[in-house]
């Protein structure tokens, strides 16, 4: 209960306003923090990572690690 009392100084607007709204759900410490993340990190977070992978080829590979095989690139 305290660190949800803690937590809840450290929000504030749309984080607040999430939490007050859906605060019926998450009854755990851990419960709340995962929601409000997931809500407001999650899909950004995700994308980011998508982007980054997808952007990823043999050649930046190989740039980044000379001195190595193709095969130890792959």
């Amino acid at each position: 209960m305290v660190k949800i009392k803690a937590f809840l100084i450290m929000l504030c607007s749309i984080t607040l306003n999430f939490y007050y709204g859906n605060k019926a759900t998450y009854i755990t410490f851990n419960g709340i923090y995962n929601a409000i993340r997931n809500h407001f990190k999650g899909l950004e977070y995700k994308r980011g990572v998508l982007i980054k992978w997808n952007a990823i080829t043999l050649k930046i590979v190989m740039v980044k690690s000379k001195g190595k095989s193709i095969e130890d690139c792959l």
